[in-house]
């Protein structure tokens, strides 16, 4: 473990507020910080809602994780990562808090990799 935070006092999904997203019709939005320089950005579709990788009904949820230098790549092909189950964004928020920085570098260099390997960026 990179930080001193006991797992019992980890934020994870249940910790999430839901809201009606700001900018999009018919979903909705949590934001929650992460209280190490990262803050993460859940949403999902509701209704006949469209354009986000998520849908309440289907209890599966679009993530996006930001640092004071914007969004973060949470996958090498993509800044979000969609679909995910309520599990699956408190592992990402359990890495956030517990890596921190050093996952966040990670990512950045994983990125970084698949877009030279395709030869992007030059």
């Amino acid at each position: 473990m990179i930080n001193d935070i006991p797992t019992d006092e980890l934020l994870n999904f249940n910790d999430l507020d839901f809201k009606p997203h700001g900018g999009t019709i018919d979903a909705v939005q949590a934001r929650l910080n992460l209280h190490n320089g990262l803050e993460i950005s859940v949403v999902a579709n509701t209704g006949d809602g469209h354009g986000i990788y998520g849908s309440v009904e289907d209890d599966l949820y679009e993530v996006a994780i930001f640092d004071k230098n914007g969004m973060i790549p949470l996958s090498p092909s993509d800044d979000v990562v969609g679909w995910q189950s309520r599990n699956q964004v408190s592992h990402l928020m359990k890495k956030a808090q517990i890596e921190g920085s050093v996952w966040v570098d990670e990512l950045i260099a994983d990125k970084e990799e698949f877009r030279k390997d395709l030869g992007l960026d030059y």
